[in-house]
């Protein structure tokens, strides 16, 4: 069971880090360091020059991913099978990776569409929602941890859950925007920040807008995010977790902002470029979490308040 959880979490983390290597790889120019799929420039292994190797060694990652969420699977099956909720995140992740994989084929055979580059990283995002709660409902069915998970589940966390819930639509909208400017090479299309090219509005250009709708949609998930922020550190002393997600999920979206500034001073280079997108992952991540903190119960815990009076074993 313990390994199950290592297992899960090791596969979040890979995923987290199978999305900055894609970032890496767009913002190289690296889309097409391997123009065939699956193979690279016509061989099982990559040539010796740069951009290969970068877009080679994505598909090696997401290889990897791969492997790790069927495992997953599996373990989820082995150790969880009587926890539903368990056992069908882990089943639903497999087509998800599935998909996600055919995605990353179309987005070479097409020549890298903006819109297809931009669902491919949504996608990748839902993978990692998944492995998340996967994680977390394998966290809070064992039973070596029932005097945490027992404090968890004050019934004051759906509210933060609710807010939780919107912010996390509006960042989706947010982060399929950002990866469509990347690729459309909107993100060069405004100098300064947080003007475009001296005004608060874009120009009749169809790259500014795109540039300016992702910074108006980044600016306004302040507004979503505060809700979410401000009941969990009001929550904190009754929920172990609240505490945490409220100074994080700030600290995050601030560094996220600034980073997104300097990308823009500084004309998008590649390390601004990835950890733009990793922060963003990280805001993503607290949301999910808190998510699925809000809303998950153990079977146990859901059979007795189906049963009033009767005590069962998580």
């Amino acid at each position: 069971m313990k390994n199950a959880q290592r297992l899960a979490f090791a596969t979040c983390i890979a995923t987290l880090i199978l999305v900055g290597v894609g970032v890496l790889v767009r913002a190289t120019g690296s889309g097409l360091g391997c123009p065939d799929w699956p193979t690279c420039q016509g061989g099982a292994l990559p040539p010796g020059d740069r951009n290969a190797l970068i877009e080679f060694s994505h598909r090696f990652t997401a290889s990897i991913v791969g492997l790790m969420v069927i495992a997953t699977a599996i373990m989820a099956w082995r150790h969880y099978r009587d926890r539903p909720f368990t056992v069908y995140a882990a089943t639903i992740a497999v087509p998800l990776v599935v998909i996600q994989g055919l995605l990353g084929a179309l987005t070479v055979v097409r020549e890298l569409p903006p819109a297809v580059v931009a669902t491919h990283l949504l996608t990748a995002m839902l993978v990692l929602s998944v492995e998340i709660a996967v994680f977390v409902s394998m966290y809070f069915e064992d039973p070596g941890h029932a005097r945490y998970v027992a404090r968890a589940l004050d019934s004051s966390r759906q509210r933060i859950g609710q807010f939780a819930l919107v912010a996390l639509g509006w960042l989706a909208a947010t982060m399929w925007i950002g990866g469509y400017m990347t690729e459309s090479g909107a993100s060069t299309a405004c100098s300064g920040w947080p003007t475009c090219n001296g005004s608060v509005l874009p120009g009749n250009d169809d790259q500014e807008i795109t540039h300016m709708v992702h910074r108006y949609l980044a600016g306004a998930l302040i507004f979503l995010l505060i809700p979410v922020l401000l009941t969990a550190w009001r929550r904190r002393r009754q929920l172990p977790w609240a505490g945490t997600v409220a100074i994080v999920g700030a600290a995050l979206y601030l560094a996220q902002v600034l980073v997104g500034a300097l990308n823009v001073w500084y004309t998008f280079p590649d390390a601004l470029a990835v950890t733009h997108t990793v922060l963003a992952s990280g805001v993503w991540i607290t949301l999910v979490t808190t998510v699925i903190l809000s809303y998950y119960s153990p079977v146990g815990e859901r059979r007795s308040r189906a049963l009033p009076g009767v005590e069962v074993a998580a």
